[in-house]
């Protein structure tokens, strides 16, 4: 599975702070933390207002000189898409592309030419779909004009938008049938998924979050940004791909044990 380290986003208080002060140190430091916990790829996101395009290619730059993973570069500004994908060394992941006419339009162009892989977010015109059909027919619709315009099913990576439960019970179920659907339809296309924005405004977080992966993972998941951080979160994918029969006799399930990274931190005694 693949593993898009979630951490270097500038909607986090700390890192905004940081990529607004261009304190590199605590980019670089995440950055390394995230790839020696196993994540795949790095996602960045240079979100503050007014500062997205020129703060995205800095955390481009910066990343890249901490880590030699390839990058996601998570961004709904076409602008800061196509200033910052020139800097990447290695072909990155797009997020994303939806069916917003200047979006789409702007963001199809850079996918061909750089051959790119592309998250394509099942966002209707009318915003945010509320359940499984609408999640289903937007991303029909995105997937048929994508691959109708040269982009391979491979290079798509299908984002049914995860919402957080707290305003629906029913969305944890309602995407993950939505999953089950889009590969029924679109064998060899991928999916993925934003994980944490499920426990938004809960308590316990990381419990929801790791909860909702093995669901989702069952239905044939292949990919989430999420915090690879989380041992327990990286310990169940190692777990469920064994189960799930895709770790082929539990080779990398055996190695995550010996290197240590099935068992949880020790809980520091207290006095």
């Amino acid at each position: 599975m693949l593993i898009i380290g979630e951490l270097i986003n500038c909607t986090r208080k700390r890192i905004g702070a940081a990529a607004e002060a261009r304190d590199a140190a605590v980019i670089r430091d995440v950055a390394r933390r995230q790839a020696a916990a196993g994540a795949h790829m790095i996602d960045v996101n240079g979100g503050i207002p007014g500062q997205e395009p020129e703060t995205l290619r800095w955390l481009v730059q910066v990343v890249q000189d901490a880590v030699d993973l390839p990058l996601c570069l998570d961004s709904s500004d076409p602008d800061a898409i196509a200033g910052a994908l020139p800097l990447c060394r290695t072909t990155p992941l797009v997020s994303s592309i939806t069916e917003e006419p200047d979006r789409y339009d702007r963001i199809l162009p850079l996918l061909l030419e750089r051959a790119a892989p592309v998250v394509a977010l099942a966002l209707g015109t009318d915003g945010t779909p509320t359940g499984v059909e609408d999640r289903v027919d937007n991303a029909a619709r995105l997937v048929d004009r994508l691959t109708e315009a040269g982009v391979p099913l491979e290079r798509i990576y299908v984002d049914p938008c995860v919402v957080p439960i707290s305003v629906g019970g029913e969305q944890a179920l309602a995407v993950a049938e939505a999953i089950t659907r889009i590969l029924a339809r679109y064998p060899g296309v991928h999916t993925t998924v934003g994980l944490s924005n499920v426990s938004f405004g809960l308590p316990a977080r990381k419990l929801l979050n790791q909860t909702l992966l093995g669901l989702l993972l069952s239905r044939g998941l292949d990919s989430a940004i999420a915090d690879p951080c989380d041992r327990q979160l990286m310990a169940l994918v190692a777990a469920a791909e064994a189960l799930l029969g895709r770790d082929d006799f539990c080779v990398e399930y055996i190695r995550a044990f010996r290197e240590g990274r099935l068992e949880p931190l020790p809980v520091p005694a207290t006095a």
